[in-house]
C-alpha cells in the first residue's frame, strides 16, 4: 500500500516545528519532507524532535522560489557566481537530507530572466528549449554524482510556465533525464503544475513510468486533494497501472485550522487508494 508524506513548508508560517510534528503524527502522517533551507534545518535538536515522535524523513523539498530568507538557486544561468551559489545550495541540501536519513531532493531548472521570453505563454521553440536543457546535463551530472555519495536521489521536477519556460512539463523533464542517464537522477511530478501544463495527466504519468520516483499531490487551488477540480481518481488509477509503489507527497497551502482539511484530503485519497488497491 502507498504511504503519504507531507512537506513541512506547508506549516512553517503557522506554528512551531514541534507542534506540527505532534499534530501530524496524531493525524496519521509519519513521513516528512524537510524544507530546503540550510540555515534552519541542520540541527541535532530538530533530529531529537523527529526521534521523539518516531517521524521518518523522506527527503528535502528545495526552495526554488525567492523569499525573504534566501534567493532562488538558478541552474540555467550564464552568471558563474549564481551558478556556483546554486550548485552549493543543492549540495548543502543533499547533506541535510543525508543527515536526517532522507533519500530524495527535488531539482528545478529556473533560468535567467530574459525580456525576449514570453514568460506567461512559454513561447520558446522546442528546438531552442532542448538546446538550453541539454546544456544543463553536465551540471546535473556533477550534482547527481555528488548526491550518489550521500545516498540521495535527485528528482527533476518540472514547474509550470510562470516559474520557468524551459523545464515546465513532463516531456521536458524526460528529455533531460534521458540525456543524463544516471541511476541517481529521476523524476518528481507535481499535480498542481501538471494541471497547468499537461494535456492529459494519465498520458504524462505513463510516459514517465521508467523515471518516476516521487509525486506531489495538491489540488488545482493548492489545497488538499479533493478540495479543487483535479481528477485524482484518474491519477491514482494510472499510478496503479504503472505499478507505482513509492510515496505520495502532500504539498498543500494550509491555514491555522489545517487539521480538518488534512483529514478531508486523507479520507478522500484513502478511498481512491482502496478502490485501486494502490
Amino acid at each position: 500500500m502507498v504511504k503519504f508524506s507531507i512537506t513541512i513548508d506547508s506549516f512553517t508560517k503557522i506554528e512551531s516545528l514541534e507542534n506540527t510534528i505532534k499534530n501530524l503524527v496524531e493525524l496519521g502522517i509519519n513521513n516528512i519532507e524537510l524544507s530546503g533551507d540550510p540555515s534552519n534545518f541542520y540541527s541535532k535538536k530538530i533530529l531529537e524532535i523527529f526521534n521523539t515522535f518516531s517521524v521518518s524523513i523522506l527527503g528535502v523539498s528545495g526552495k526554488w522560489t525567492s523569499s525573504k530568507e534566501m534567493i532562488s538557486p538558478i541552474l540555467l544561468t550564464s552568471d558563474l557566481h549564481i551558478l556556483s551559489y546554486s550548485k552549493n545550495y543543492v549540495k548543502e541540501c543533499i547533506k541535510i537530507c543525508n543527515f536526517y536519513g532522507g533519500s530524495l531532493f527535488n531539482i528545478c531548472l529556473l533560468s535567467d530572466y530574459n525580456q525576449k521570453i514570453d514568460w506567461n505563454h512559454a513561447l520558446i521553440p522546442d528546438k531552442e528549449k532542448k538546446k538550453v536543457l541539454k546544456r544543463s546535463v553536465s551540471i546535473l551530472s556533477e550534482l547527481a554524482n555528488f548526491s550518489k555519495d550521500f545516498g540521495v536521489y535527485l528528482l527533476l521536477e518540472p514547474l509550470n510556465r510562470y516559474s520557468t519556460p524551459f523545464c515546465c512539463n513532463t516531456s521536458d523533464a524526460i528529455f533531460v533525464t534521458s540525456n543524463l542517464n544516471n541511476e541517481f537522477f529521476s523524476l518528481l511530478l507535481d499535480t498542481y503544475h501538471m494541471n497547468i501544463e499537461e494535456i492529459d495527466f494519465s498520458d504524462s504519468i505513463i510516459k514517465s513510468k521508467n523515471f518516476l520516483k516521487h509525486i506531489h499531490f495538491s489540488d488545482s487551488n493548492r489545497k488538499m486533494p479533493g478540495l479543487g477540480h483535479i481528477n485524482f481518481d484518474s491519477i491514482l488509477k494510472t499510478l496503479k497501472k504503472i505499478q507505482y509503489n513509492n510515496y505520495i507527497g502532500l504539498e498543500p497551502i494550509l491555514e491555522s485550522n489545517y487539521k480538518v482539511e488534512i483529514m478531508q484530503g486523507l479520507t478522500f485519497l484513502n478511498k481512491l487508494c482502496n478502490k485501486y488497491k494502490i
